[in-house]
């Protein structure tokens, strides 16, 4: 019970931290943008679509803008193992591949994030222990084209920051329990 606990201490310091993460004057947020949604569902039509309403954490809106869209889920990979840890970062040297990545969108219904490594050190944190809260998440770094890109089997949000609500949200509409055995690495 007292891990349980901890666990949401933690969730709430984030999310209330999160509201200024990737804010103006940041590196991650360029275009000073409006709010963004945490209930924006993925269009039915394949594209984007872009949260509108707001993200409220601590009584603020968040200045992370995000744009979900629907995916097609990678192929089966056939030489992958599974992480070892949720975060990775820049520095690490047993960073997943990307078939061990696609592996855990197929067979493991997980969530995968590949973020920014110019993020600014707070929301590198507020991400990290974000995703140590997590089932089946894992953060890697990744290319600079985007501050943070969350994807399942079949939805990518793309934003400009970090937003723990709208990536919470992502988590919660996968069907988690309902991936079969596979074994240790193919």
């Amino acid at each position: 019970m007292g891990q349980a606990l901890t666990r949401v201490a933690l969730a709430v310091a984030a999310l209330a931290f999160c509201a200024g993460c990737g804010g103006a004057g940041s590196p991650a947020s360029s275009a000073g943008s409006p709010a963004s949604s945490a209930g924006s569902p993925a269009s039915s039509a394949g594209s984007p679509v872009s949260s509108a309403g707001s993200s409220e954490a601590n009584g603020a809106a968040s200045p992370v803008t995000c744009d979900m869209r629907p995916r097609t889920p990678p192929g089966e990979a056939t030489s992958w193992t599974h992480p070892a840890q949720s975060f990775y970062s820049p520095s690490d040297q047993d960073i997943p591949t990307r078939a061990s990545l696609d592996h855990l969108l197929v067979k493991d219904d997980a969530l995968v994030i590949e973020y920014s490594a110019r993020l600014p050190a707070a929301s590198l944190r507020a991400l990290r222990d974000w995703t140590y809260l997590q089932t089946a998440t894992v953060a890697v770094p990744g290319d600079d084209s985007a501050a943070v890109r969350a994807v399942i089997a079949s939805t990518e949000l793309v934003c400009d920051g970090v937003d723990t609500v709208q990536l919470s949200e992502l988590a919660r509409s996968r069907a988690l329990g309902q991936v079969g055995g596979h074994g240790d690495a193919g």
